[in-house]
Formats: C-alpha cells, sequence, structure tokens
C-alpha cells in the first residue's frame, strides 16, 4: 500500500496553502509526476546533493523542501554543473520535490510564528500584510453528533461548527467553501447553502512583531538567540546592545528588505538573517537594532514543522514522514 505524491501534496497544502505564498516565488511541485508512488517522504530545509542521498538511502520517494530546488527557468540542463548533477540525481532516482516556501512563512504556525516564540513575542501581528482571503458562510441542518465528529475532522485543520436552533454554520475560506458544502450535503442528505461574506476576510502576512516578554537588552537576546537557536554565532548592528528592547520584529530567512517595516511598527528590534552592510547601516540610521541569527539557524525549525505537519495530515496512511539528519549550515566561524 503506498498514497500517491499528489496525496501527500494535498497533506502540504492543507496547513501551508500555496495562496500565501509571495508573489513570484518559486512554489509547487517541482520535479517528479503527482503520480508517482510514495512510500517514505524526507523534509528538509534545504536540497543539496548530500539530502538527495541521504533520501536514496533511507529510501525515500519524494522530498518536500522548504527552499526550492529551481530557483528561477532553467537555460541548460548540463550535469558538469552543481545544479545540473543534483537534479540529474533525484531523476535517476525518480525522487518527486514539492517546494512549499513563503506559504509555510505566511501560515498561522509557519516559520515566522515560530521563530517568535523562540525570541518571546507575546500575542505577535504580521509584520506587513500580504493577503486578505475572503471567507463565507456555509449553512446547512444541524448535525448529529456522529455527523459532527465527521465535519470537525474534514479539511485543512478542524472546522469550527456553531449552531442556531436547527441549523448549523461556519465561516470558512470562500475557495473552501463549495468543497465543505458539498461535505455537508453529503453528511446530511440535504441541500447546504454558500453566503458570501461582506466583512473583511481573514489577513496574512510575512514577518512578525509584538511585545517582548520578558524585555531584556539586545545583547541578553542576542545571546538567548544563539543558545536557543544553535547558531554558532550571532551579528549585532547596535548603537547600544545594552538598550532594553520592549518590542521587536521577526523574519525568517532573509529579512533585509524589512527594516523599514519593523520601523513603522515601532520595533526597537529586527531578528532576521542575511544582513549586509548597507542594510546595517539603514537600520542603525532608523534606531532599529538588527540581530542577524543567520538564514539556517532563523530557519532550520522548519524541517521539524513540515514533518509534523505532514505526520499530523497523513495519519493512518502508508506513508512514513521523515526529517532530514544533514546540516546544510554552509558557514564556519573561524
Amino acid at each position: 500500500m503506498t498514497v500517491s505524491c499528489a496525496r501527500v501534496i494535498e497533506a502540504v497544502e492543507a496547513f501551508c496553502p500555496p495562496d500565501l505564498a509571495l508573489e513570484r516565488d518559486p512554489t509547487g511541485l517541482q520535479v517528479g509526476a503527482p503520480g508517482r508512488e510514495v512510500r517514505r517522504v524526507l523534509c528538509t530545509l534545504d536540497l543539496t546533493l548530500e539530502v538527495a542521498e541521504e533520501a536514496k538511502a533511507r529510501g525515500c520517494d519524494m522530498i518536500v523542501a522548504h527552499h526550492a530546488v529551481v530557483f528561477r527557468p532553467l537555460e541548460a540542463l548540463r550535469t558538469d554543473t552543481p545544479r545540473g548533477r543534483l537534479l540529474a540525481a533525484l531523476l535517476r532516482d525518480d525522487v518527486c520535490v514539492y517546494v512549499p516556501h513563503t506559504a509555510l512563512d505566511v501560515a498561522p504556525g509557519g516559520g515566522n510564528d515560530a521563530l517568535a516564540r523562540v525570541v518571546g513575542l507575546a500575542d505577535p501581528r504580521p509584520l506587513e500584510g500580504t493577503r486578505e482571503r475572503p471567507q463565507v458562510l456555509v449553512l446547512a441542518r444541524r448535525a448529529s453528533d456522529t455527523d459532527a465528529q465527521e465535519r470537525a475532522s474534514f479539511g485543512a485543520g478542524a472546522l469550527t461548527v456553531e449552531h442556531t436552533g436547527d441549523l448549523s454554520w461556519s465561516v470558512v475560506p470562500a475557495a473552501r467553501g463549495q468543497d465543505v458544502a458539498a461535505r455537508e450535503a453529503l453528511l446530511t442528505g440535504q441541500r447546504a447553502h454558500v453566503v458570501p461574506l461582506a466583512s473583511p476576510g481573514e489577513r496574512f502576512g510575512i514577518g512578525r512583531v509584538g511585545d517582548l516578554e520578558p524585555a531584556r537588552t539586545t545583547r541578553a537576546l542576542a545571546a538567548h538567540l544563539r543558545d536557543a537557536l544553535g547558531a554558532p554565532a550571532v551579528r549585532v548592528a547596535a548603537r547600544d546592545p545594552d538598550r532594553v528592547v520592549r518590542r521587536a520584529a521577526v523574519l525568517v530567512g532573509d529579512g533585509r528588505r524589512y527594516v523599514q517595516a519593523a520601523h513603522r511598527a515601532g520595533a526597537d528590534a529586527l531578528v532576521t538573517g542575511d544582513v549586509d552592510h548597507h542594510t546595517a547601516l539603514e537600520a542603525l540610521a532608523l534606531g532599529v537594532d538588527l540581530i542577524d541569527v543567520g538564514h539556517w539557524a532563523g530557519e532550520r525549525c522548519v524541517i521539524d514543522l513540515l514533518a509534523d505537519g505532514l505526520r499530523t495530515q497523513l495519519a493512518g496512511e502508508p506513508v512514513e514522514v521523515l526529517a532530514s539528519r544533514v546540516s546544510t549550515q554552509p558557514f564556519t566561524y573561524l
């Protein structure tokens, strides 16, 4: 017994909805075919040749990689280049590759929320809005207890159903409205109604910002993050490292473009990775302390987020989900 690559994709997209990915972000199925039979899935941050070899050694038919293996359109597929050798190995071993990337960064409970927890943000909100998803009201006959149990397990996450008299109703993303209505009709034997809502829908965004609890100095926060994230070192750009940080912003991965957003949000500090010289100077001029934990340390949490999410979505199905053991940290600090 196996599941298909398409079923694994469905499971990933249940907690990493593809419509949340940033515009022009290379996401989706990048290698392989949806009909491929899958017995084992390997989750990783980066897909390197070493990770591809790990997948083969551990008997994996599919890799879910946070970062894209195909970043931009290929002009050639030459096997005397690192990228060509990697793609050739994946094709030779018939390993499918799916990439969620910023869909996981934006999604509630994703990479940015994970980093916000480590930093210690209370009630974090998106640093910069990226999408508003319209919602609909689904009206149906009130379900029996058995129906309610089946209904609660339908779709991505639990579906909250409220009751008014003999009617049950739920508010869901517009894109799911017809599917939920069809499920309601199947459960009750009666037609369910989908009503568009004029009120603002769910709002999503990249990064997180919130009050730091407990407040601490930039120096203390940097030390805490170095230890908590397993970073070999962190870089700090601050006029006074002993200034107390009361409000902070986080951006997993490369957050260089979000210094202005952190400043507008009233953040005393921005925790991110891949900070360059000019970004640090800009932050200093704005009065925003920068803590660069590195791309790898800030995002390696996504390996477990992907693996745990897939295990939850695929529970009881004949597929094993593994977390990569290969470190893709490229830097050595001397």
